[in-house]
């Protein structure tokens, strides 16, 4: 990622030219400097045709070929955005592929980059992208507001440092998202909120498996990131009313928080979770908190899957984690800070 400094009459130019693609412009522009292939010619070609007959549907169906571990869930999530179309869009596009050349699964590289990286970079490099991106801005923009926490509370599991330029992985396991949903919105079932988001395309079901895990996941659209790490600067979400830094059970609930983890997280095995609440003092009042800490989007509980046993590598029971949202320690850690310091401080000088 990089910025360029514009002369401010030409940026005004430009922001009137409302129709342009400003960014698909500077694409084009270093692709013409360059004078180099960076993608198969065949793979080339074939994007430009379908973005430029509007073939959105087979591209999005290329999109999650290149980008999910496990192409069982390719339908999956196919049928969740289009119902009854899954089956026929991939068909569809595994007969294209087939017929321009292009193996079907994605497998084999290119200049020493794997097929499926080439057509992400693709993908982006002709303005696809773009326009997922601006289909989802407009989905987020009508959803319902349930919808919309949703999407936010998304955010701040896959972003944890918006000003880092970029997150590696957009991926969680979904129990403890699923967890916290259920407790923000106060319902039970939260899965057709789930498949909203994975019908406006925010993000898409997995698989992943490895002698270690095997689990479900959820995928963020890399298209998307722009708008995850907009979302997850969102402060409308963040409740601070109230003197916070003077409530007993939020004081109260970090103590419990830090032990043993500093405040980034407590992990407590899945099994062992009433006895880790009674450390609290009152399971019930644990409980009381963390649904208002929770409903205030001040705390997430993410979840780390059962570890099978590999190599020198011990296996490890399924976690339940505790630990505060993004958000929230860059908003409120801080004046925490600034509060008990002084305290501290007092205390050490007449000791």
């Amino acid at each position: 990622m990089f910025s360029v400094r514009l002369p401010r009459e030409l940026l005004n130019r430009m922001r009137e030219r409302k129709d342009i693609n400003w960014a698909e412009v500077v694409r084009e522009a270093i692709r013409r400097v360059l004078n180099e292939p960076f993608l198969p010619a065949t793979l080339e070609r074939l994007i430009r045709e379908l973005h430029n007959s509007g073939q959105w549907k087979l591209l999005l169906c290329l999109y999650l070929k290149a980008e999910l571990l496990d192409l069982r869930y390719l339908v999956k999530n196919l049928e969740v955005m289009y119902p009854g179309e899954g089956g026929e869009i991939v068909s569809g596009l595994d007969a294209l592929l087939r017929e321009w050349g292009i193996d079907p699964d994605l497998r084999g590289s290119y200049g020493g980059r794997s097929l499926r990286d080439l057509v992400k970079e693709g993908l982006l490099m002709y303005g696809v992208y773009d326009k997922f991106e601006r289909d989802v801005r407009e989905k987020l923009k009508h959803a319902s507001l349930e919808v919309k926490k949703a999407a936010w509370l998304l955010s701040q599991y896959f972003i944890e440092d918006p000003y880092r330029g970029y997150e590696a992985g957009l991926y969680i396991v979904p129990h403890g998202f699923v967890r916290t949903l259920g407790l923000m919105l106060e319902k039970e079932d939260v899965m057709d909120i789930v498949d909203e988001l994975v019908r406006m395309g925010l993000v898409f079901r997995d698989y992943y498996s490895s002698r270690a895990y095997s689990h479900e996941q959820l995928v963020g659209a890399d298209y998307a990131r722009p708008i995850l790490i907009e979302l997850s600067t969102d402060k409308s979400y963040l409740d601070r009313s109230g003197d916070l830094l003077r409530d007993e059970n939020f004081l109260a609930f970090l103590k419990w928080l830090s032990k043993g983890y500093s405040l980034d997280f407590r992990a407590v095995v899945e099994y062992e979770e009433e006895e880790a609440k009674r450390e609290f003092g009152d399971p019930e009042l644990f409980d009381k908190t963390l649904k208002n800490l929770v409903k205030r989007g001040i705390v997430l509980i993410d979840y780390w899957p059962h570890r099978s046993r590999v190599g020198r590598r011990s296996s490890m029971p399924p976690h339940w984690v505790y630990k505060l949202a993004p958000i929230a320690k860059r908003e409120i850690l801080p004046f925490l800070i600034i509060e008990y310091l002084p305290k501290l401080h007092e205390a050490n000088s007449g000791a």
